[in-house]
């Protein structure tokens, strides 16, 4: 009896469901006098302006454009201890004080700047290698005669040679420092009129006599 009745229940809801669902639903669109009321207000209003495409940005592919890096420039600076600079400085020095050695070289570089306006570093060292002989002559005993002979000079022993004589050579320089009459003395050098080319050329000059004497026994 009780399921009898839940399934005629069970029937009579799904049919009422089903005409719910195929029944239209309302809407302003199917009321005669809203759709008129709609059209009216439609014709009066003015036509909408045709919409213009918005152009869209042409994106172009850019290259990566590298711009040259700029070279600093730089300055040729001397090295914190020349060797030159430094057996030039121990040559000068006087009773140990090597302090005032090199306030001697300092200011001798800054007079030859100032002379030729030119890096001084470089003239020191062409000076230097101009003056600095190449050979030089020793003498033998050899029974009771002595042999004049030429040898050739290491390059520790032509630089010493080479600032010995210049230094000779600045003392007929005019100037009461040392630093000063050092400086004309390089100068003079690099020119090719000084003293200490004389002198180069002497040593020279007897080596290959004392070359000559010794090829011809």
């Amino acid at each position: 009896m009780l399921s009898t009745i839940q399934r005629r229940a069970c029937r009579s809801f799904l049919e009422v469901s089903r005409s719910f669902s195929t029944t239209p639903r309302w809407s302003y669109q199917h009321d005669p006098l809203l759709s008129d009321a709609q059209r009216l207000l439609a014709a009066s209003q003015p036509p909408p302006p045709p919409s213009t495409p918005v152009p869209t940005p042409r994106v172009t592919p850019t290259t990566a454009t590298t711009t040259p890096a700029t070279t600093p420039e730089f300055f040729e600076v001397p090295p914190e201890r020349d060797p030159v600079l430094h057996f030039l400085t121990t040559s000068v020095m006087d009773h140990g004080r090597y302090a005032r050695a090199q306030k001697v070289i300092s200011e001798m570089l800054l007079h030859i700047h100032t002379l030729t306006r030119s890096p001084p570093v470089p003239i020191v060292h062409e000076a230097i290698r101009k003056a600095s002989p190449a050979v030089r002559v020793k003498s033998t005993k050899v029974g009771a005669r002595s042999i004049v002979r030429p040898v050739a000079l290491s390059e520790r022993q032509r630089t010493s040679h080479g600032i010995r004589w210049i230094l000779e050579a600045s003392k007929n320089k005019p100037g009461i420092k040392l630093q000063l009459r050092l400086a004309k003395e390089m100068i003079s050098v690099i020119k090719g009129d000084s003293a200490a080319l004389k002198k180069k050329e002497q040593v020279h000059k007897a080596a290959m006599v004392a070359r000559g004497a010794l090829s011809g026994r």
